[in-house]
Protein backbone atom coordinates (compact mmCIF):
# COMPACT_ATOMS: atom_id res chain seq x y z
CA UNK A 1 0.00 0.00 0.00
CA UNK A 2 1.71 3.23 -1.56
CA UNK A 3 0.26 6.27 1.14
CA UNK A 4 2.61 8.68 -0.45
CA UNK A 5 1.42 8.31 -3.74
CA UNK A 6 -2.32 7.21 -2.81
CA UNK A 7 -3.79 9.64 -0.09
CA UNK A 8 -7.32 7.43 -1.00
CA UNK A 9 -5.99 4.39 0.52
CA UNK A 10 -5.96 5.35 3.78
CA UNK A 11 -10.42 5.57 3.89
CA UNK A 12 -9.95 1.81 3.29
CA UNK A 13 -7.38 1.02 6.02
CA UNK A 14 -8.94 -0.11 8.80
CA UNK A 15 -6.52 0.77 11.16
CA UNK A 16 -5.58 3.76 9.85
CA UNK A 17 -9.25 4.86 10.37
CA UNK A 18 -9.70 4.03 14.01
CA UNK A 19 -6.52 5.43 14.78
CA UNK A 20 -7.82 9.00 13.52
CA UNK A 21 -11.35 8.07 15.46
CA UNK A 22 -9.16 7.53 18.85
CA UNK A 23 -7.40 10.92 18.12
CA UNK A 24 -10.17 13.32 18.34
CA UNK A 25 -8.41 14.06 21.83
CA UNK A 26 -4.61 13.97 22.60
CA UNK A 27 -2.97 10.56 23.09
CA UNK A 28 0.33 8.86 23.24
CA UNK A 29 0.71 5.62 21.08
CA UNK A 30 0.49 3.44 24.31
CA UNK A 31 -3.10 4.91 24.79
CA UNK A 32 -4.18 4.23 21.09
CA UNK A 33 -3.25 0.73 20.95
CA UNK A 34 -5.22 0.07 24.44
CA UNK A 35 -7.85 2.14 22.77
CA UNK A 36 -7.87 0.56 19.64
CA UNK A 37 -7.34 -2.93 20.21
CA UNK A 38 -3.92 -2.77 16.99
CA UNK A 39 -0.74 -3.89 18.31
CA UNK A 40 1.37 -0.84 19.09
CA UNK A 41 3.74 -2.08 16.49
CA UNK A 42 0.75 -1.09 13.92
CA UNK A 43 0.01 1.92 15.52
CA UNK A 44 3.48 3.37 15.54
CA UNK A 45 3.51 2.63 12.00
CA UNK A 46 0.57 4.18 10.82
CA UNK A 47 0.87 7.37 13.18
CA UNK A 48 4.00 7.65 10.79
CA UNK A 49 1.89 7.51 7.45
CA UNK A 50 -1.12 9.39 9.02
CA UNK A 51 1.92 12.18 10.21
CA UNK A 52 3.32 12.57 7.18
CA UNK A 53 -0.39 13.04 5.19
CA UNK A 54 -0.89 16.03 7.45
CA UNK A 55 -4.03 14.40 9.01
CA UNK A 56 -2.07 14.31 12.93
CA UNK A 57 -0.57 17.36 15.00
CA UNK A 58 2.07 16.38 17.58
CA UNK A 59 2.32 18.00 21.20
CA UNK A 60 4.15 16.55 24.27
CA UNK A 61 4.25 16.60 28.28
CA UNK A 62 5.94 15.07 30.52
CA UNK A 63 4.89 12.43 32.51
CA UNK A 64 7.27 10.38 35.84
CA UNK A 65 10.03 12.39 34.20
CA UNK A 66 10.35 11.42 30.50
CA UNK A 67 8.63 13.35 27.26
CA UNK A 68 5.48 11.60 26.04
CA UNK A 69 4.87 12.38 23.23
CA UNK A 70 0.69 13.02 21.60
CA UNK A 71 -1.18 12.91 18.61
CA UNK A 72 -4.35 14.54 17.51
CA UNK A 73 -6.31 14.44 14.50
CA UNK A 74 -6.39 17.44 13.09
CA UNK A 75 -9.68 19.24 11.97
CA UNK A 76 -10.70 18.05 8.45
CA UNK A 77 -10.74 21.06 6.60
CA UNK A 78 -6.99 20.89 6.62
CA UNK A 79 -6.76 17.21 5.57
CA UNK A 80 -4.75 16.22 2.26
CA UNK A 81 -7.72 14.96 0.84
CA UNK A 82 -9.74 18.13 1.34
CA UNK A 83 -10.73 19.62 -2.77
CA UNK A 84 -9.72 23.05 -1.61
CA UNK A 85 -6.11 21.67 -0.07
CA UNK A 86 -5.90 19.64 -3.43
CA UNK A 87 -6.79 22.08 -5.44
CA UNK A 88 -4.13 25.09 -4.14
CA UNK A 89 -1.34 22.30 -4.29
CA UNK A 90 -2.29 21.62 -7.79
CA UNK A 91 -1.99 25.52 -8.18
CA UNK A 92 0.97 25.97 -6.46
CA UNK A 93 3.41 23.04 -7.97
CA UNK A 94 2.39 23.94 -11.89
CA UNK A 95 2.97 27.63 -10.84
CA UNK A 96 6.10 27.81 -8.66
CA UNK A 97 7.30 31.21 -6.89
CA UNK A 98 3.78 32.82 -7.88
CA UNK A 99 2.59 35.45 -5.45
CA UNK A 100 -0.40 35.59 -3.01
CA UNK A 101 -2.40 37.80 -5.67
CA UNK A 102 -1.75 35.40 -8.62
CA UNK A 103 -2.59 32.26 -6.46
CA UNK A 104 -5.85 34.51 -5.40
CA UNK A 105 -6.49 35.13 -8.85
CA UNK A 106 -5.87 31.40 -10.12
CA UNK A 107 -8.16 29.74 -6.98
CA UNK A 108 -11.27 32.68 -6.83
CA UNK A 109 -10.63 31.79 -3.04
CA UNK A 110 -11.48 35.13 -0.55
CA UNK A 111 -8.69 36.67 1.20
CA UNK A 112 -9.16 35.10 4.59
CA UNK A 113 -9.51 31.25 3.61
CA UNK A 114 -6.67 31.58 1.11
CA UNK A 115 -4.54 32.78 4.13
CA UNK A 116 -5.65 30.24 6.11
CA UNK A 117 -5.67 27.14 3.88
CA UNK A 118 -1.73 28.50 3.03
CA UNK A 119 -0.35 29.13 6.38
CA UNK A 120 -1.73 25.18 7.67
CA UNK A 121 0.09 23.70 4.26
CA UNK A 122 3.45 25.69 5.05
CA UNK A 123 2.80 24.08 9.14
CA UNK A 124 1.99 20.66 7.62
CA UNK A 125 5.30 21.41 5.34
CA UNK A 126 3.19 20.64 2.33
CA UNK A 127 4.68 24.09 0.81
CA UNK A 128 7.59 26.66 1.40
CA UNK A 129 6.48 30.54 1.57
CA UNK A 130 9.26 32.56 0.90
CA UNK A 131 8.53 35.83 2.70
CA UNK A 132 9.87 39.14 1.69
CA UNK A 133 8.51 42.91 2.73
CA UNK A 134 6.52 43.34 0.08
CA UNK A 135 4.82 39.95 -0.71
CA UNK A 136 5.00 35.97 -0.46
CA UNK A 137 5.69 33.80 -2.99
CA UNK A 138 4.92 29.99 -2.19
CA UNK A 139 6.74 27.35 -3.71
CA UNK A 140 6.06 23.48 -3.64
CA UNK A 141 7.93 21.72 -0.95
CA UNK A 142 10.99 19.62 -2.94
CA UNK A 143 11.69 23.17 -4.73
CA UNK A 144 15.38 23.54 -4.30
CA UNK A 145 16.32 26.97 -2.52
CA UNK A 146 18.96 27.82 -5.16
CA UNK A 147 15.88 28.25 -7.45
CA UNK A 148 13.72 30.67 -5.40
CA UNK A 149 15.27 34.00 -7.05
CA UNK A 150 14.72 32.48 -10.40
CA UNK A 151 11.36 31.27 -10.39
CA UNK A 152 10.33 34.79 -9.01
CA UNK A 153 11.66 36.46 -11.72
CA UNK A 154 10.64 34.07 -14.18
CA UNK A 155 7.56 35.06 -13.55
CA UNK A 156 8.00 39.40 -13.96
CA UNK A 157 7.76 40.49 -17.55
CA UNK A 158 11.11 42.32 -18.47
CA UNK A 159 12.75 39.44 -15.89
CA UNK A 160 12.04 36.56 -17.96
CA UNK A 161 12.49 38.07 -21.33
CA UNK A 162 16.49 38.92 -19.96
CA UNK A 163 16.57 35.64 -18.62
CA UNK A 164 15.90 33.82 -22.05
CA UNK A 165 17.96 35.88 -24.03
CA UNK A 166 20.71 34.95 -21.96
CA UNK A 167 20.07 31.19 -21.69
CA UNK A 168 19.38 31.27 -25.94
CA UNK A 169 22.62 33.69 -26.52
CA UNK A 170 24.89 32.59 -23.85
CA UNK A 171 26.09 36.47 -23.19
CA UNK A 172 24.24 40.01 -24.61
CA UNK A 173 25.67 43.54 -24.08
CA UNK A 174 23.13 46.26 -22.74
CA UNK A 175 22.26 47.34 -26.12
CA UNK A 176 21.43 44.08 -27.22
CA UNK A 177 19.52 43.18 -24.01
CA UNK A 178 17.33 46.40 -24.20
CA UNK A 179 16.81 46.04 -28.40
CA UNK A 180 15.45 42.43 -27.54
CA UNK A 181 13.16 43.14 -24.49
CA UNK A 182 11.82 45.98 -26.10
CA UNK A 183 12.07 48.29 -22.97
CA UNK A 184 13.38 51.79 -21.52
CA UNK A 185 16.44 51.66 -20.96
CA UNK A 186 15.73 52.92 -17.46
CA UNK A 187 13.84 49.67 -17.26
CA UNK A 188 16.24 47.19 -18.41
CA UNK A 189 18.76 49.20 -16.23
CA UNK A 190 16.64 48.56 -13.24
CA UNK A 191 15.96 44.66 -13.95
CA UNK A 192 19.48 44.18 -14.67
CA UNK A 193 20.88 45.22 -11.38
CA UNK A 194 17.77 43.44 -9.34
CA UNK A 195 19.25 40.10 -11.38
CA UNK A 196 23.01 40.85 -10.45
CA UNK A 197 21.75 41.42 -6.87
CA UNK A 198 20.22 38.09 -6.80
CA UNK A 199 22.62 35.95 -8.35
CA UNK A 200 20.81 34.86 -11.32
CA UNK A 201 23.07 38.07 -13.93
CA UNK A 202 26.42 38.32 -14.09
CA UNK A 203 28.11 41.50 -15.38
CA UNK A 204 31.51 41.14 -17.14
CA UNK A 205 33.61 43.70 -17.19
CA UNK A 206 36.54 44.57 -19.96
CA UNK A 207 36.62 46.79 -23.28
CA UNK A 208 33.09 45.16 -24.52
CA UNK A 209 31.24 44.93 -20.98
CA UNK A 210 28.29 42.10 -21.36
CA UNK A 211 26.41 40.25 -19.75
CA UNK A 212 25.78 36.46 -18.56
CA UNK A 213 24.00 33.88 -16.71
CA UNK A 214 25.20 33.50 -13.41
CA UNK A 215 24.76 29.44 -12.95
CA UNK A 216 23.30 28.38 -16.08
CA UNK A 217 22.35 25.30 -14.68
CA UNK A 218 20.50 26.24 -11.71
CA UNK A 219 18.65 28.83 -13.92
CA UNK A 220 18.12 25.93 -16.56
CA UNK A 221 16.38 23.75 -13.77
CA UNK A 222 13.94 26.67 -12.85
CA UNK A 223 12.90 27.31 -16.05
CA UNK A 224 12.08 23.53 -17.04
CA UNK A 225 10.12 23.23 -13.78
CA UNK A 226 8.60 26.57 -14.49
CA UNK A 227 8.15 25.90 -18.41
CA UNK A 228 8.94 22.35 -19.24
CA UNK A 229 7.49 23.09 -22.93
CA UNK A 230 10.29 26.13 -23.41
CA UNK A 231 13.71 23.75 -22.25
CA UNK A 232 12.27 21.03 -24.33
CA UNK A 233 13.16 22.90 -27.53
CA UNK A 234 16.67 24.10 -25.81
CA UNK A 235 17.65 20.54 -24.78
CA UNK A 236 19.52 19.95 -28.04
CA UNK A 237 21.39 22.82 -28.47
CA UNK A 238 22.21 22.73 -24.61
CA UNK A 239 22.41 18.73 -23.94
CA UNK A 240 25.98 18.74 -21.94
CA UNK A 241 23.71 21.11 -19.36
CA UNK A 242 20.80 19.34 -19.34
CA UNK A 243 22.31 16.09 -18.73
CA UNK A 244 22.06 16.18 -15.01
CA UNK A 245 17.98 16.89 -15.45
Amino acid sequence: MDYETDYSEYVRDQSARLILKSTCSPKSAIEISKDTKISLGTVYRRLEILKKLGFLKTSGKIENGCKVMLYHNKPKRYHILNPRIVFLLKIINKNPGLSFRELQKLSGYPFGTLSNSLNNLEKDSKIIIKRSTRRANYFPQDTPSLEYSTLINLRKETSKRIILFLVENQKGTFSEIQAHVCKAPSTVSLTLTNLIEENIVLRVKGLRPHFKLFDTKTTLNALDRLEPSVTDTMKDRFADTFSYL
